[in-house]
């Protein structure tokens, strides 16, 4: 049986009659799990409204749902409502389909695919930075955002992405928005009901099919060309079994799945990277060497990522510290056993990596923004399960390759050039738990040019 050491005390608030605990997780989700870790150890159970849930906290039995049984679980529950964007996209599809669109889609989404985007990567992040001035503040999180939104848009599409930029911007916002409240809601009202909150979720989601699609068929008119973007690789993917190729259906599907998970999440990590560094001389002073040493003012290539380890590490750590995939669900679809915990047909777990990533059992000072916790392959020596910042397992993110090399990029070409200082006055920058880990209220800085 697993074992956890005893648990100090924690203040947790006492579950309502009505809602259990859903006043505590929705206010503070981070905080919720890792104090039902801190109280129960190995797993807890705790009920959201109607709804009962799992969470389970040791690698042994977090590999098990994730790994060597994650057959016994399907992804359905209380993210569904994210389905609405994403569809039968890779993150959220079940079984079969699932199995075919990842066999379909990961041969492309090797390291070396990945690194002909690097290019594109650089040359975004410097077009959209180099009119920053001295002295100018700006809203970082907002900048970083169009910054990856333009990277997603000319990687996925070749498109030039402002035409559209504010459009699906302004759909993605409503999107995350509505989405979340809606998950976090006790009583969900359907969409065919007319709120207000619906008909701007319905005409989000419009808006994006349109354009989306739009773009599909446009390509598909074109026919041949040499493109090499990701909608070309998803427009040629075909099942060796059978030697299919996906509908516009799941192509729409999976370019949406692509842009929530490699636009957004990007961009918050990259801001907590930003938000850390600006926090700790010592780190920014490392980084700022390893980018004199191995650019020299050049624009980051693919060539170059081996050699910034320690930016690297800077984003492990951020990633640890504020993983923006910050809970996933599993829901059982037999009867199955994880660890000493029973598991009935239809019962349902939720994930976070936080309370692991936060634990001093695997980390030491958890509490301390330390990169160089990650030399010498340290991941190595955790339990497997400790740390996933990107999932595990046949679910496991298949963008990572991509997402690493394009925050890397874009934290050693903004760094290499400029002084980021948060705004006199700034306030603590505090996580938000949106559809993903969202700094609260933005980061604002003031820019200085760094002197070469």
């Amino acid at each position: 049986m697993l074992q956890t050491e005893p648990a100090p005390e924690t203040a947790l608030p006492k579950p309502a009659l009505l809602g259990g605990s859903l006043k505590a997780f929705r206010e503070d989700p981070l905080t919720f799990m890792n104090e039902l870790h801190r109280k129960h150890g190995d797993y807890a159970r705790f009920r959201l409204g109607p709804k009962s849930f799992y969470a389970i906290f040791h690698p042994d039995m977090l590999k098990e749902a994730m790994v060597t049984k994650s057959e016994d679980f399907c992804k359905a529950g209380a993210f569904d409502e994210i389905k609405r964007l994403t569809g039968e996209g890779l993150v959220l599809s079940d079984g079969e389909h699932h199995d075919r669109q990842r066999r379909m889609i990961q041969p492309k989404f090797t390291r070396g695919h990945i690194q002909r985007y690097a290019e594109q990567m650089g040359d975004s992040t410097r077009s959209l930075s180099k009119d920053w001035t001295d002295g100018q503040e700006r809203d970082l999180t907002r900048d970083l955002f169009r910054i990856t939104f333009d990277i997603m848009t000319r990687t996925l599409f070749s498109y030039d992405s402002t035409t559209r930029l504010e459009q699906i911007e302004k759909a993605f916002d409503s999107i995350n928005r509505i989405a979340t409240e809606k998950i976090r809601a006790l009583i969900r009202v359907p969409l065919l009901i007319p709120t207000k909150q619906n008909r701007e979720y319905t005409a989000a989601l419009g808006t994006l099919n349109d354009i989306v699609y739009g773009i599909i068929e446009e390509r598909r008119a074109r026919k041949g060309g040499e493109r090499q973007d990701l909608l070309s690789v998803l427009m040629e993917a075909v099942d060796e079994s059978d030697q299919s190729v996906m509908s516009d259906q799941q192509i729409r599907d999976e370019v949406l799945t692509m842009f929530l998970a490699g636009h957004e999440t990007t961009a918050y990590t990259l801001a907590w990277a930003f938000d850390f560094i600006m926090r700790r001389p010592d780190v920014e002073e490392k980084l700022v060497d390893e980018w004199s040493r191995v650019l020299n003012g050049a624009l980051p290539a693919a060539e170059h990522y081996p050699k910034l380890i320690y930016t690297q590490n800077v984003i492990w750590e951020t990633l640890r510290m504020r993983p923006v995939g910050y809970i996933t669900g599993r829901t059982a679809i037999r009867d199955t056993r994880l660890g000493s915990l029973e598991l009935r047909r239809g019962e349902s777990l939720m994930i976070s990596p936080y309370p692991l990533h936060m634990s001093p059992r695997y980390f030491a000072e958890p509490e301390t923004f330390r990169p160089e916790r990650f030399e010498n392959d340290f991941v190595r020596t955790l339990p497997l399960m400790a740390y996933f910042p990107f999932g595990a397992g046949p679910r496991s993110c298949i963008g990572n390759h991509f997402a690493m090399l394009e925050m890397v990029i874009l934290l050693a070409e903004i760094g290499q050039h400029y002084i980021l200082r948060h705004t006199p006055g700034h306030p603590p920058v505090v996580p938000e738990a949106l559809l993903t880990l969202a700094p609260q209220g933005g980061i604002r800085v003031t820019v200085k040019r760094r002197l070469s």
